[in-house]
């Protein structure tokens, strides 16, 4: 499910959600203001596709737009998450000489141009623009907590371009991060519920070895996926490209309904 489809179904929740809540008291509805937001979009340099050279930066992410503390801190929590992801693409040392490229995108991204030119100085004939691109959208939004999905794009050279998806979870109360194993009440059931759609899925027999079937496993075990996010439908499983299988594989996610997971999720931790 992508970004616009995920931001649908959160939008009809939350509108569900608020036709219910509607006979409350204002102060109560108040505590909502974090459900407000806008996309902000940021664009720095650009490929130039005539001489295919160039570096290009997209930051495209849906923010809470009130000036209440939740939402100040997901802003803050968002933006740091941009630096650090900007920053990983740029040489250590030069971040390191550069303090302001800890404190804001553009910064970051002078560093990222700065060592794309130096290489380019070096590799004149190497061809191909530096790219990273930075989408996020919320997945679904509830009293408790905001779900947010990040869509990384990067190609710096190299045989393909990499992406990866990331979920996150926002305390509706205090705007801090929280891990997603909070929601979760039993890590073992859930870990053999996981396996056994997997297999579903993929068209594998409970016996089949999944290492001989090509897949990649941590100490030979199965694992869930290191991202997954609550959804209106159920809990989605997304295992990205070389977490599990081939990068020619893509990514492969899976949604499991709430009606499966009880007992084993925190589901009124959720809503």
């Amino acid at each position: 499910m992508g970004l616009k489809q995920m931001a649908a179904l959160s939008l009809g929740a939350l509108m569900l959600w608020a036709c219910d809540q509607s006979s409350k008291k204002t102060e109560d509805t108040s505590k909502l203001d974090y459900h407000k937001g806008a996309v902000k979009k940021e664009q720095f340099g650009g490929c130039d596709t005539s001489t295919n050279k160039g570096v290009s930066v997209i930051i495209s992410l849906w923010q809470p737009t009130d000036s209440g503390a939740v939402a100040s801190k997901i802003r803050e929590i968002l933006t740091d998450k941009t630096i650090k992801r900007l920053n990983s693409y740029g040489d250590p040392a030069s971040v390191a000489a550069r303090l302001e490229a800890n404190k804001s995108p553009k910064a970051a991204f002078e560093v990222f141009e700065k060592d794309y030119n130096d290489f380019k100085k070096e590799f004149p004939d190497s061809p191909g623009c530096w790219e990273v691109e930075l989408h996020g959208d919320t997945v679904m939004t509830t009293p408790k907590v905001v779900f947010y999905q990040l869509d990384h794009y990067a190609f710096t050279g190299g045989a393909h371009p990499n992406s990866f998806t990331s979920y996150h979870a926002f305390d509706g109360k205090t705007g801090e991060e929280i891990e997603m194993k909070r929601f979760v009440a039993d890590s073992v059931a859930l870990l053999n519920l996981v396996e056994k759609k997997f297999r579903e899925l993929e068209k594998l027999a409970p016996g089949v070895d999944l290492e001989d079937a090509g897949y990649f496993l941590a100490n030979h075990k199965f694992f869930i996926p290191a991202n997954y996010v609550f959804t209106p439908d159920g809990v989605l499983f997304f295992y990205n490209p070389y977490e599990i299988a081939a990068y020619a594989r893509g990514p492969i996610e899976l949604t499991i309904p709430y009606d499966e997971l009880k007992g084993i999720i925190r589901k009124d931790a959720v809503f």
